[in-house]
């Protein structure tokens, strides 16, 4: 079992754990710049989600119902989700990509707050969002894969993402080889290229009919889009849009506030997101390998192997995270002075590390309860505790140190703290409120 979980989990973290790297990789190169230039681009990241986060709800409800259908050996109903997914993928991203580009300049005015940084923000923004259609597209179909189990393929999609953005970076940022040094603006144009080339590789992977699902098979079934066959899609993504918008708001007023603590804070914030980024990766891989495991065996009505997969995760997630914690407790700096060696910096950053590793135990259970729950279809369980925690326990807090009583950086980590731990003991008691996740009949056979 511990097997069947590593085979499905850590190809998802190796993919999240390589973006995560890649992003600091990216961060550092846009740092020969200027420590500015971490801010400009950083600033653009939470909006970029904010308006994603449709998609975002779009693909968990992709893998769960693939995982479903895989269970019960429905290729047909298996390949309507990803055919309906990538249509609603690419009417919607457009509209948004437009809307995007066009608002741009006032988005970077609200969240940003920062003069220095304000122009090369409009900038990025601009230019990734004119190309989020690449990344859209192969977000949905690694969301199918997953759901089968078949998770090499999106870290290899992934990895060509990350090697021809860094590529770019190399060349465009500060000029090599004879290309031009476009600094910020070049950083924008190599994420889109790697996005591009991602879309390209994940196209390819879907024509191989081999797979459950694959693009063959939905250009012959031609399928259409009623109002039936959009029921069960639109009845889960209720849930988990109203999650996702509620999280990215929540993010985006936080980063909005952050930015105004100053340049130098927001650095730091920045940079000790990225070491978070590792703790998602890793839950990332767990929730992945829930949802797969337990939505495969949901499907086959397998209510013994669901509490088996449901024990094995939790036990193998919490090791790994207590290994993790004390991981950035003990090494925090020397991950810091990898960006600056500035006293200042690698003190602030120090003291941040401490944070995020108490932050991981709670951040992985986090995760690990999302995909058991999410395998089982409780997607509203999911969507309240998350709204309760983002949007109530982490707002309010930072609204609350930051604002009222001027803690400054050390307010968003104690708010972060917080709402990651109550919403893991909101969704253990959900979880705990499932009876199909330990082996019985569910509520609606009671």
């Amino acid at each position: 079992m511990y097997k069947e979980i590593v085979t499905i989990g850590f190809p998802t973290f190796l993919e999240t754990l390589f973006v995560s790297f890649a992003t600091i990789i990216d961060s550092r190169m846009v740092a020969t710049i200027g420590i500015s230039a971490i801010s400009a681009v950083s600033v653009t990241t939470q909006p970029r989600l904010f308006v994603y986060c449709a998609f975002f709800a779009f693909n968990t409800v992709t893998t769960s119902l693939v995982a479903k259908y895989y269970g019960e050996n429905s290729q047909e109903e298996a390949n309507k989700i990803l055919d309906h997914g990538l249509r609603i993928t690419l009417i919607l991203g457009a509209v948004l990509s437009v809307v995007s580009v066009l608002l741009a300049r006032g988005i970077m005015q609200v969240f940003s707050g920062q003069p220095d940084t304000m122009s090369d923000s409009i900038m990025y923004f601009r230019i990734v969002m004119a190309g989020m259609l690449f990344n859209l597209i192969f977000m949905e179909i690694n969301a199918a894969m997953r759901g089968i189990g078949q998770t090499r393929q999106p870290f290899a999609v992934n990895v060509v993402a990350c090697v021809v953005n860094l590529c770019g970076n190399y060349l465009l940022i500060n000029g090599n080889f004879g290309f031009p040094a476009w600094g910020i603006k070049g950083a924008a144009i190599a994420t889109v290229a790697g996005n591009a080339a991602a879309c390209v590789v994940s196209l390819c992977f879907l024509l191989n009919t081999k797979r459950f699902v694959n693009l063959p098979y939905i250009v012959r079934s031609k399928y259409r889009m009623t109002e039936e066959s959009l029921a069960e899609v639109r009845e889960l993504s209720k849930s988990c849009l109203i999650d996702n918008f509620s999280l990215r708001a929540t993010l985006l007023v936080i980063s909005g506030i952050t930015a105004r603590i100053g340049s130098f804070e927001l650095a730091v914030f920045s940079v000790g997101n990225y070491l978070m980024n590792v703790n998602f990766a890793l839950g990332t891989g767990l929730q992945t390998s829930a949802v797969s495991l337990i939505g495969k065996s949901y499907g086959e009505n397998n209510r013994t192997r669901i509490s088996e997969y449901r024990v094995s995760i939790q036990k193998f997630g919490m090791a790994c995270a207590a290994a993790f914690a004390l991981i950035y407790a003990f090494g925090g700096k020397y991950f810091f002075e990898f960006f600056s060696t500035e006293a200042d910096f690698v003190a602030e950053g120090v003291y941040s590390s401490i944070f995020i590793a108490v932050i991981t135990i709670f951040q992985v259970l986090k995760f690990i309860y999302n995909g058991c729950l999410q395998g089982v279809e409780k997607m509203r369980a999911v969507m309240w505790c998350s709204v309760i925690a983002y949007s109530g326990v982490n707002l309010l807090m930072v609204a609350l140190l930051v604002l009222v009583f001027h803690m400054g950086l050390k307010g968003v980590w104690i708010s972060t703290l917080a709402s990651q731990m109550s919403q893991s003991l909101m969704l253990y008691y959900c979880v705990r409120r499932t009876p199909v996740l330990y082996g019985k009949a569910p509520e609606s056979d009671r």
